[in-house]
């Protein structure tokens, strides 16, 4: 198994801290012998400690990229991300948009695993900023950028993106209805629409008013009816069970999903 980008790049991080510690020594050594003056002593070691500072903050961010995609950025983690998008059957070089990307992480992800050039959009700026850090952190700017923009009123060209993806985001849009129907303004004829969210089971408790129960979550049956309402074909919907009790170890939610009544689920869609 070939190493992921961010192991490769904390092993590239230590060699280089290794070889700044190396060179620490060299001009102490060289200030010893009085090779150096004092002055150009400091001089040298400013430079040192100001490119430590940035492959630290590099290393930092390879290290905590790992963690976070296995932690909880969203239920399912990096195996979700990447078993989405080999449902989506992403190739090297498609344009794919990530609706509410937040930091950036599935974004990055995408990317790297199957070579897709990805526009990460999220309507908190301060989460556009974070992603925008970590990625220039990571070196992975050319593949991965990142807007601040609405999933109702998205800020791309109609017919513009092979793929869209979306984790964690659809079951708060208000809007459900006006995001779909943008989805499928800035699809490609042909493209591909997948995306994560919890949604409410037929058992979960209903007052009766429709498409949603009580609580807020889309039945599974109403996404579907709203997809294709919206003109997608081949909807294939799974259910992530495991996933969620894994996400919600105890609390509310998982006395919801104990019950049956609340789950994840995965939603894959064409556009005619």
């Amino acid at each position: 198994m070939e190493p992921s980008f961010a192991q490769e790049s904390g092993w590239v991080a230590e060699a280089l801290i290794a070889s700044r510690l190396e060179q620490r020594a060299l001009l102490q050594l060289l200030l010893k012998k009085r090779v150096l003056q004092p002055e150009e002593y400091l001089d040298a070691l400013g430079e040192l400690v100001a490119d430590d500072y940035q492959f630290s903050v590099r290393r930092f961010v390879a290290e905590s990229e790992t963690v976070l995609r296995n932690g909880r950025w969203h239920i399912g983690g990096a195996s979700a991300t990447e078993h989405l998008g080999r449902r989506l059957a992403l190739e090297r070089g498609d344009r794919v948009l990530d609706i509410g990307c937040g930091i950036g992480g599935p974004a990055r992800q995408i990317a790297e695993t199957f070579g897709c050039v990805v526009v990460g959009v999220d309507h908190r700026i301060e989460r556009i900023i974070e992603a925008v850090l970590r990625t220039s952190a990571l070196g992975l700017t050319r593949s991965v950028s990142f807007q601040v923009g609405e999933a109702g009123h998205l800020p791309f060209e109609s017919d513009s993106f092979d793929a869209v993806i979306s984790q964690a985001t659809f079951h708060w849009l208000p809007d459900k209805d006006g995001c779909i129907r943008e989805v499928y303004r800035v699809l490609k004829p042909s493209g591909r629409f997948g995306f994560e969210c919890e949604a409410a089971t037929e058992k979960a408790a209903w007052n009766g008013g429709y498409p949603q129960p009580e609580e807020g979550l889309f039945r599974i049956l109403a996404w579907q009816q709203l997809l294709g309402a919206s003109g997608f074909t081949d909807i294939e919907i799974e259910e992530m069970w495991e996933e969620s009790r894994a996400f919600y170890p105890t609390g509310p939610e998982r006395e919801q999903i104990d019950r049956g009544e609340r789950v994840n689920i995965r939603i894959v869609c064409r556009k005619l």
